[in-house]
């Protein structure tokens, strides 16, 4: 089985989804793909390659945190962090026509900003990439 494509935005609805991510990769025995999509709007006078290897490798120390958290090495699912700049929708797009991953799992609150990032509903790109997609709520309520 192809991997699944776990996107992140390393907020703390990122723990949730990255640990749906591995229990289902588990269950398909299958590897994560961590993608942290991010912009280049601002980088503070910094050259680009400056600003990019500093918000990359910022990126990579908050991953490397939130894996722990989410104990995934006692899983035994292999989970690769990649980060690329860009639009969410347009990097997950990317992902899902090179036919390299079978699911998508996302927060709640990035799919609300894929919808307004794309101009388009959110329900018109769930149908357009034709693969299951896992949209994990930030916050579980128990009721009894």
């Amino acid at each position: 089985m192809k991997a699944i494509l776990c996107a992140i935005d390393l907020n703390r609805a990122s723990e949730g989804v990255l640990h749906a991510a591995i229990e289902l990769a588990a269950e398909k025995q299958t590897n994560v793909i961590a993608l942290f999509a991010y912009r280049l709007l601002e980088h503070n006078g910094e050259g680009i390659a400056e600003y990019r290897k500093k918000t990359e490798a910022a990126a990579r120390q908050e991953f490397d945190e939130l894996l722990k958290r989410v104990k995934a090495d006692k899983t035994g699912v292999p989970v690769e962090f990649i980060t690329e700049i860009g639009f969410t929708a347009d990097r997950i797009d990317y992902y899902v026509r090179s036919n390299k991953v079978s699911y998508i799992v996302l927060s709640r609150q990035l799919a609300v900003m894929m919808n307004e990032q794309k101009g388009l509903t959110f329900t018109h790109f769930i149908n357009a990439i034709k693969i299951p997609v896992l949209i994990v709520p930030e916050e579980i309520v128990e009721t009894v």
